[in-house]
């Protein structure tokens, strides 16, 4: 009887079957293209959305789900001083580039996303000033992007009126 038990402990983990989930997509169209180097996925007609997850296995349903490998980037961004004033303005914004070696594209944007103001900073160039007093009173997004990228900064800056 204990060779029949020690046997059985022994042998039956070996013979039993386990289920397996592996990714699947069941829509009313789709494709999916590999050239070796780059994949393309699409599906279409998936209206149902619901998420299961037991601790082990997640079921999504609705969207298509690739399984995706995140991959950190690392940014080398450019150090520039950069100082605003007056914040709130009522006439002009001041912006001061301490070490500027590189053309920046300036944008002024209100906050609905109208472009206010476009302008181009040239390199060396380390002060510039933003003319706020054609502009309403309200808030106002200051967006400065460098075109190699390397700088891109967003700043919010608030107009007031003058009192009388």
């Amino acid at each position: 009887m204990k060779f029949l038990t020690i046997v059985s402990i022994v042998a039956l983990p070996y013979l039993g079957m386990a289920q397996s989930i592996s990714p699947e997509v069941i829509a009313s169209a789709g494709e999916h293209f590999d050239n070796g180097t780059t994949q393309l996925s699409w599906t279409l007609g998936e209206v149902v959305i619901d998420t299961y997850d037991n601790g082990t296995n997640i079921v999504t349903q609705g969207f298509h789900q690739t399984q995706l490998t995140v991959t950190s980037v690392e940014e080398n961004l450019a150090e520039i001083r950069l100082n605003m004033y007056p914040n709130p303005t009522s006439e002009v914004l001041n912006i001061d580039l301490g070490n500027n070696e590189i053309d920046i594209e300036i944008k002024v944007f209100d906050m609905s996303g109208k472009l206010i103001h476009s302008d181009k900073i040239e390199a060396y160039q380390t002060k510039y000033v933003v003319p706020m007093n054609l502009v309403a009173t309200g808030n106002y997004l200051v967006q400065m992007q460098s075109v190699d990228g390397k700088m891109n900064a967003t700043h919010k800056v608030i107009k007031i009126g003058v009192s009388q």
